[in-house]
């Protein structure tokens, strides 16, 4: 809603014409101190339009701040000037500050959506200065303006709410299936959607700022699980996984993300991580994993776990040849008898 050009321009082209042909009509002060308020708030507003779509989302904040200012100050005189278009019993002037007005609102109406009570202020503030100065200075017959003035401003109110409302289902409903499509559905941990995601955000991250710290992608695969699938059921292995995601996520920190990509297979993404500290965790997560599971059948179930991981240590590695270290890694320790960690080779020992 604050990067939208057009409609500010909009805005202020129809106020400038308007102010000046009040001032032909009128010769008063008014309009030549409208039309200079105007190009003021303008290139302020238009200066910070800019500042928003150069900076980065974080840095937004002051820009947003000093719209949301200077739009409430535009509605101020952009109230004020309409109100004196009413007042100045001038035909044209009347006509034109209805149209003006009825413009404003609808415009306001439609881009405020997304912050309904700044909405309602700019509206109120730009929509109903006009028929309060027909109901005190206009002719008997206008009125019927000042009513329908009103209950324009009034009505956009209430579509910009309804609006506001329709757009959070809309939201939500979206954020929902963006979640869903990223979630595994049996253990409730991310995918390989998700997982694919954040890796390439990490390797960009590690592209763009060589000098942060290096991260680990840590595979694991479980050994013994499918005697466990077949001698007891599927109903058995899924409990097993639940089981399994639930101590990975006890084992590691709040912000590294552990995935399942498929079967038994899981891959851990451990931001800020050296070599060592990801051999760390890989033990610490044999450890649990390898602690018997009642699964509710008659006996405790046991399995085991193996583990490969590589270290993005240098900068434009693609995300996919971490992920082949790290599984090449994993085989290596499938190999030396599985129950053990194997850290992959450097990228360029790989290549």
């Amino acid at each position: 809603m604050f990067e939208r050009r057009l409609a500010v321009l909009f805005g202020v082209f129809t106020s400038i014409v308007t102010a000046a042909a009040a001032l032909l009509l009128t010769g008063a002060a008014w309009p030549a101190a409208w039309i200079v308020a105007e190009i003021l708030l303008f290139a302020g507003r238009y200066r910070n339009v800019d500042r928003i779509a150069a900076r980065p989302e974080h840095e937004r904040h002051a820009a947003y701040a000093r719209l949301v200012f200077l739009g409430i100050a535009w509605s101020v005189t952009f109230g004020l000037g309409q109100f004196a278009c009413a007042a100045s019993g001038i035909d044209l002037l009347v006509v034109m500050g209805a149209i003006n007005t009825a413009g404003a609102v609808g415009n306001i109406a439609s881009r405020n959506a997304p912050l309904p009570r700044l909405g309602v202020i700019v509206m109120a503030l730009s929509g109903l200065p006009f028929g309060f100065g027909l109901y005190l200075y206009g002719a008997p017959g206008m009125l019927m303006v000042f009513v329908m003035t009103t209950l324009l401003t009034g009505g956009m109110m209430l579509v910009m709410l309804q609006n506001h409302e329709i757009m959070l289902r809309m939201i939500n409903a979206e954020w929902t299936n963006h979640l869903a499509a990223r979630t595994d559905r049996l253990t409730d941990l991310p995918n390989r959607i998700h997982l694919e995601e954040r890796l390439s955000e990490l390797c960009d991250d590690r592209l763009t700022t060589p000098d942060t710290s290096p991260f680990a992608v840590l595979c694991l695969d479980l050994d013994g699980f499918k005697a466990v699938n077949d001698q007891y059921g599927h109903a058995a292995g899924d409990a097993l996984l639940q089981a399994v995601a639930g101590r990975i996520v006890q084992s590691i920190r709040d912000r590294d993300i552990a995935c399942r990509v498929g079967g038994d297979e899981f891959v851990l993404l451990l931001p800020d991580t050296s070599a060592a500290e990801a051999s760390f965790v890989a033990a610490r997560l044999i450890t649990a994993i390898s602690r018997p599971y009642d699964l509710g059948i008659d006996r405790l179930v046991r399995i085991g776990v193996s583990a490969g991981s590589a270290i993005a240590e240098e900068p434009g590695e693609p995300p996919q040849s971490l992920l082949d270290r790290a599984d090449q890694a994993l085989y290596a320790a499938k190999a030396a008898g599985k129950g053990v960690h194997r850290e992959g080779l450097t990228g360029n020992a790989a290549r």
